[in-house]
């Protein structure tokens, strides 16, 4: 039965599965292809870098469709075409008919990402009991650092056999979550919501909040563009890191954000989210300067792991905090608005630093600016004053 309430465990393990596609299959499974990418001709390095800024496009024009088109047709129907997009984008990657023909394949797969980003979590969570909402939360954001493991390990299993088959790996992995989520979007609402008067205004004493945890975001996004998008690369080809110990090296990646989405939820119950983020803003800069310190390739998978904790705990914890300020039932919209904020930075990261990568800079110097980024963040939201609580909105 598709209507109506599922168990939480269904709920949160298709939740999972549709983060996974969201923010893995169809972003950041594409690092741990590109060194096999420039080896074999496709692209060069700042090529590379500018497929992940098309893809960043199709998420920033997927975040939009999420925030509009609920009003035309319904979030059930937007969810069940976007699960599709993920796998269908990756397949057309699976053969080299052109830069620009990458480029679109990349873009429609982070079309639909971004859509299964927004709507997943409150699609979830309405199956979950308010007491288990955070921890089921975190978990549900696992799912994507499951998936970078999981294809980090197994990629150079399926590219002895080519550049295709590593593609065609991926969007079998995309089919295999809508095998799984299926029926949790058919519980989503089902018909458009065409009545803008229906949500009440936000409040005044929440804006400015809600502004810097999204500005914090923003800069977040940016900062991890280094090691999302040019670590397997960077190992590969400037520390003389063989081409499959360099996916498993973003296997790190996964695992780190495996844990740090699982234990998102536990965190935020035991210290409070805004504590629980100012510590994981401390634990990014550090994450970034250990590969500025040192060469060592056992600092560098300690550096992966942490980033990896992160961003998923990040994105995990932002959401949380998202839902403190506004409420459940305001969250996709307002969610969704960070969550484009958060695709803007990912594609002024990716863009930005492959245009500095085809002026000469190299991959270390992304991480500098990536530091100072972090930085910045860090001291954004230890100035927000977001420690404060609020009434049920």
């Amino acid at each position: 039965m598709e209507r109506g309430s599922h168990h939480p465990a269904y709920a949160t393990l298709a939740g999972f599965a549709l983060i996974g596609a969201g923010l893995c299959l169809a972003r950041y499974a594409y690092t741990p292809l590109i060194p096999a990418l420039i080896d074999a001709g496709w692209v060069d390095k700042a090529g590379a870098g500018y497929l992940g800024g098309f893809n960043c496009l199709g998420y920033i024009l997927g975040c939009v469709g999420a925030l509009q088109l609920p009003r035309r047709v319904s979030i059930r129907r937007l969810l069940r075409v976007s699960v599709f997009l993920v796998p269908a984008g990756l397949v057309m990657c699976a053969w080299d008919l052109g830069f620009a023909w990458l480029a679109l394949g990349r873009a429609v797969s982070g079309f639909g990402g971004a859509v299964l980003v927004i709507h997943t979590p409150a699609v979830a969570l309405a199956h979950v009991p308010d007491a288990w909402k955070k921890v089921s939360n975190g978990v549900v954001f696992s799912g994507a650092g499951s998936a970078i493991a999981l294809v980090s390990l197994l990629l150079p299993l399926f590219l002895v056999y080519g550049v295709m088959a590593g593609w065609l790996f991926q969007s079998g992995l995309g089919l295999g979550v809508v095998a799984v989520a299926w029926v949790l979007t058919g519980s989503a609402p089902d018909t458009p919501n065409r009545d803008r008067a229906v949500e009440r205004a936000l409040e005044s004493d929440r804006r400015l909040p809600l502004a810097l945890l999204g500005s914090a975001y923003v800069l977040a996004a940016v900062g991890v563009t280094p090691h999302m998008l040019f670590l397997s690369d960077y190992l590969h080809r400037d520390l003389g890191v063989s081409l499959s110990a360099s996916m498993h090296f973003f296997a790190l990646v996964g695992a780190g954000s495996l844990f740090g989405a699982a234990t998102s939820g536990l965190l935020a119950r035991g210290l409070g989210t805004s504590f629980a983020l100012l510590f994981n803003y401390a634990l990014g800069v550090s994450a970034v300067a250990m590969v500025l310190l040192t060469h060592s390739l056992s600092v560098a998978s300690v550096s992966a792991f942490c980033i990896g904790f992160f961003l998923m705990q990040c994105v995990a914890l932002t959401s949380m905090k998202t839902t403190e300020i506004i409420g459940l039932s305001r969250h996709p919209k307002w969610w969704g608005i960070l969550t484009l904020g958060f695709g803007l930075g990912l594609a002024l990261g990716a863009y930005g630093f492959s245009g500095l990568l085809s002026l000469g800079l190299e991959y270390i110097d992304t991480f500098r600016i990536a530091q100072g980024i972090l930085l910045l963040a860090l001291a954004l939201f230890a100035c927000s004053g977001l420690r404060r609580t609020y009434d049920a909105a």
